[in-house]
């Protein structure tokens, strides 16, 4: 809204000089009176009425005094609430992970952005801790951007952070515990598998389609945590990221795999937005975090 009639009303009202007021307001008397008979037939009514004395507000004029000065009171509050967002003084941002990178890497990136932006308040969403389901939140506007894993989704904007390669978890006494070197994945062809339930089972099914591989599945399991802890009991072996094994106590032995399959972690937005201050500025502290651990 063009709010500038109504401060030149206003002027006016303090002043009761039209062309005391225009002077004040960087306007030519011509362009006063025109500004000030557009706001009135904008509004149907008349503001003002000129007297021996100068320029006085009519009846109507009186009445709506003091909601302008509301308005222009609300716009200066407008103002100073967007000053604060760009600049990073207050506003929520709201970001979808999936659980591994939650309980690993994000901790560090959030105590660093908490530091530096201490009113932004943060919510985090990982629905059923999956890539699609938060790449779901995003492109749905539940959040504001997500960490997932590629491939993604055409209509949200992706930028690479690293890749995360794939190990394979033996229980301790597995024959190929203590072997050197990579395994290959068709030596657990005959090994009951650890395995995700279907609808969040993405990371197994890459391994499967890569390999050629059907494993012999013998529970079914909600989360990474709960597989290696079934691992380190003997009850089978799987295959999980190496950014979950290394912020994880276990005794399963953690093997590599021939050909070195990996996941790559990237940031996602949507592409029909320009990233918010908010974003960019986490970005920047996870670019940062990441080219210090290098």
């Amino acid at each position: 809204m063009d709010t500038n009639k109504y401060l030149l009303f206003l002027k006016i009202a303090e002043l009761r000089n039209l062309t005391t007021a225009a002077k004040a307001m960087n306007y030519t008397q011509s362009a006063a009176s025109h500004a000030i008979d557009s706001l009135e037939k904008m509004l149907g009514i008349n503001l003002l009425q000129r007297t021996h004395a100068g320029t006085e507000l009519s009846l109507d004029g009186n009445v709506l005094l003091p909601a302008i000065k509301d308005l222009i009171e609300c716009e200066k509050r407008i103002q100073s609430l967007a000053k604060s967002i760009i600049t990073l003084q207050t506003g929520d941002l709201k970001i979808g992970s999936f659980t591994t990178l939650l309980v690993s890497f994000l901790p560090s990136v959030l105590r660093v952005f908490h530091e530096r932006y201490p009113n932004i308040r943060i919510e985090i969403y990982s629905g059923n801790g999956g890539y699609r389901d938060v790449e779901r939140a995003l492109q749905g506007g539940l959040v504001d951007c997500s960490f997932t894993c590629r491939p993604v989704s055409p209509d949200l904007k992706c930028i690479d952070l690293f890749d995360d390669p794939f190990l394979a978890v033996l229980p301790p006494n597995h024959p190929l515990a203590n072997a050197e070197g990579p395994i290959r994945v068709e030596q657990l062809i005959d090994t009951p598998f650890l395995t995700f339930p279907s609808n969040n089972n993405f990371d197994f099914a890459y391994i499967q389609e890569l390999y050629d591989f059907t494993p012999r599945s013998l529970l079914t399991l909600p989360d990474s945590h709960s597989m290696l802890a079934m691992a380190d009991a003997g009850l089978g072996c799987t295959i999980l990221p190496q950014m979950f094994l290394k912020s994880s106590h276990y005794r399963a032995a953690v093997k590599e795999i021939d050909g070195h399959p990996k996941r790559t972690i990237c940031f996602a937005y949507r592409a029909t937005e320009n990233m918010s201050p908010r974003i960019k500025a986490l970005l920047s502290i996870v670019q940062t975090t990441l080219e210090s651990s290098d």
